[in-house]
């Protein structure tokens, strides 16, 4: 249920969309920037000639604002995923379950897979290069969004949500097999 939670967090807060005009942004800051390291190179002869002059920053920015761009992108997917984090904990009202989850995700699928395809190549933690926080920091935050008071991982079987709290409904099978 918080997984679920989680990907309907992202489609209320329409992170689709802006991850989509993010997306657009960094193409158009890279198209540009090609487009003037293009027109500086055209200039190149009239550069070294000394006919014409430009600042030195311009070329900088013009080589280093997609991989800027790429960067603040993966920044915004980061804070997004935090976000749904939270959403997703207060549709459930169960952060515990989503923090569950996050970890059982982890350890079944994160490491499995990236033995197979790099073995012994994983990206280091921190990284700017990844488009999801690091699960620890996300079960961190989850844990501090905790309605319960005691310390540790609340037991399933004696939890209780707070008073005012919306009592989830236990799911229920019917004969034809389907959940409601």
């Amino acid at each position: 249920a918080g997984v679920l939670a989680h990907e309907v967090a992202h489609v209320l807060h329409r992170d689709l969309w802006l991850m989509g005009l993010a997306d657009a942004m960094s193409r158009a800051v890279s198209l540009a920037s090609l487009v003037g390291q293009m027109l500086l190179l055209i200039n190149l002869p009239l550069l070294l000639a000394g006919v014409a002059t430009i600042p030195w920053a311009l070329p900088l920015i013009l080589a280093f604002s997609p991989t800027i761009m790429a960067l603040l992108q993966l920044a915004l997917s980061r804070q997004r995923e935090y976000d749904a984090d939270r959403a997703g904990a207060e549709l459930t009202s169960d952060p515990a379950g989503l923090a569950a989850a996050l970890l059982k995700l982890e350890r079944v699928t994160g490491r499995f897979w990236e033995e197979m395809v790099l073995p012994g190549r994983r990206i280091p933690d921190p990284s700017l290069l990844r488009t999801h926080p690091p699960t620890k920091n996300r079960v961190a935050r989850l844990r501090a969004l905790n309605p319960w008071p005691n310390e540790g991982e609340p037991d399933p079987a004696t939890m209780r949500l707070p008073s005012g709290a919306a009592q989830p409904m236990k799911p229920r099978f019917h004969l034809s097999g389907l959940w409601f």
